[in-house]
Parts: C-alpha cells; structure tokens; sequence
C-alpha cells in the first residue's frame, strides 16, 4: 500500500536517510536539499506540499510540489500563466525502485494538486518540471502521465509540463 504522509520529528531521520541510485546521483538532490527548497518555499508564501512517501507502512521516498510564479526566461507556453505547480523533489530510495512505487506516488501527488486547484483557484494552472536529459526513467514516468518538453534550460536540461485540460485521466 502506497500512500502519502507528512514529515514529522518521528520520521525526519528515516526520510534524510532515503538515497538514490548512485547513477542517479547527477539527476536527483538529497533528501535534504528537497527538505530545505520546502522550507524555503514556506518562508516566501509559496504554498505547496512535501510528503513522506511510504510504501507498507515504510518511508521510501518524498516528494514536493509547490506553486510558483512563472520567470520571464520559461517557455512561451508557461509565460501565458502567473503561476505552475512545480515539482521540485520526487525521490525514491535506490531499493524501492522499479516496484511501481514512484508511479503510484506521482499519481496521488497530481491528484491533491487537482484537489488543491479547485478548491482555491478559479484558473487551471500547469504543473511543470525539470528533468536532465539523461534521465529515461524519469522522462519515461513523466511522459507516462502526460508530461511534455516544452524546451530546455540554460544547462540543456528538459522543461517538461503537464498542461491544463477539463479533465485529466491519470486512472494508468
């Protein structure tokens, strides 16, 4: 079972301890740099969530999803919106990979952000990301669940953007 839950002072050391693969290593941050970027995210009013991923009652993983404005260098199609859903850590611990895990996380994060979307902002908003071009697992998951290259950054990494449409199917 897969589910979603806050970090607290019980589990903060098990989640800092998650690690990735060492190949994945020059595409994922640490654990504690996505704990830091959430705290940040909180000390500048940009509201979002970071949650513990657990699988069978065990930590494997976070995640965090925040609003964010959108900068002048984006994509065309970002500048047409003031603010994206930005996924800015998705982690999964080396051994807890390739289980269907990250998947069925993805899957509940998008949905609180529709949950979120619809009770505070009248206007749909794209959820976007970075992911370095070398990443296929990730490209392949994001794209899985309706993630675009809309461009790329200054240091060649993809822009990938899940746009708003009436309704999403993310039943996979």
């Amino acid at each position: 079972m897969i589910e979603l839950r806050n970090i607290s002072f019980e589990n903060i050391n098990q989640i800092l301890n998650i690690k990735s693969k060492f190949s994945q290593r020059k595409f994922v941050e640490k654990a504690s740099h996505t704990i830091a970027m959430a705290y940040a995210g909180i000390s500048e009013g940009y509201p979002g969530f970071l949650s513990a991923i657990y699988s069978n009652e065990v930590p494997v993983g976070l995640i965090l999803i925040g609003r964010a404005s959108v900068a002048e260098h984006e994509p065309e199609i970002l500048r047409k919106y003031e603010y994206v859903y930005r996924i800015l850590g998705f982690l999964i611990d080396k051994n807890y990979q390739n289980q269907g895990i990250g998947r069925r996380a993805l899957k509940m994060a998008i949905e609180n952000i529709e949950k979120i979307k619809e009770q505070k902002y009248q206007k749909p908003l794209p959820i976007a990301l970075e992911c370095h071009v070398k990443n296929k697992n990730a490209l392949s998951l994001y794209e899985f669940f309706g993630f675009n290259n809309i461009g790329t950054t200054d240091d060649n990494n993809y822009i990938l953007a899940r746009l708003p449409i009436e309704t999403y199917d993310i039943s996979h």
